[in-house]
């Protein structure tokens, strides 16, 4: 598999002020503060998309939120957010719910975002990014997390802790 060639991204100060742009792995390596947007999926009957990494990506084969991804030069959290579940998970044409905007993390400054679809013939997931998707029930999901730990991302389970119940809600 060629090297995949990184968009740049946006990179932040201490207070979520745009101050510049970077290429991923750029700033990655630097330690550069940047943005991510994330969308949590869930269906009618309060079930949650869990995608599994592709051995292609960072952070291979972990288990991780249903889309996520750097908000990329000249986008808006809510378009990168847009983007990442349109590339990852084949879904485009819903509304995404805010849940929650400049939220702190290590090297993030994060959006969340909800959606529930209606079916799921509207997932047609990227092999190139994600290997597998997985329906979990959230009592089920709270306990492979409790359990195994090893096997999600940790700004998954990072994100989820401190998200669970306002992401919970009206579900």
């Amino acid at each position: 598999m060629p090297e995949k060639i990184y968009n740049k991204v946006v990179v932040v100060d201490e207070n979520d002020s745009e101050i510049g742009a970077e290429y991923m792995m750029d700033a990655i390596n630097k330690g550069l503060i940047r943005r991510a947007s994330r969308v949590f999926v869930f269906n009618k009957n309060g079930q949650i998309l869990v995608q599994r990494r592709s051995e292609y990506v960072l952070k291979p084969l972990l288990l991780d939120q249903s889309a996520a991804g750097h908000v990329d030069e000249g986008e808006t959290y809510y378009e990168a957010a847009v983007r990442e579940l349109n590339e990852e998970l084949g879904i485009k044409n819903v509304d995404l719910e805010e849940i929650v905007v400049s939220l702190r993390t290590t090297d993030f400054y994060n959006a969340v975002y909800r959606v529930i679809i209606e079916n799921d013939e509207q997932i047609n997931f990227d092999t190139e990014e994600v290997a597998e998707v997985i329906w979990f029930d959230v009592k089920d999901l709270d306990k492979e997390m409790l359990h195994k730990p090893e096997n999600f991302n940790k700004s998954f389970i990072q994100m989820w802790g401190s998200l669970r119940d306002r992401l919970m809600m009206a579900v």
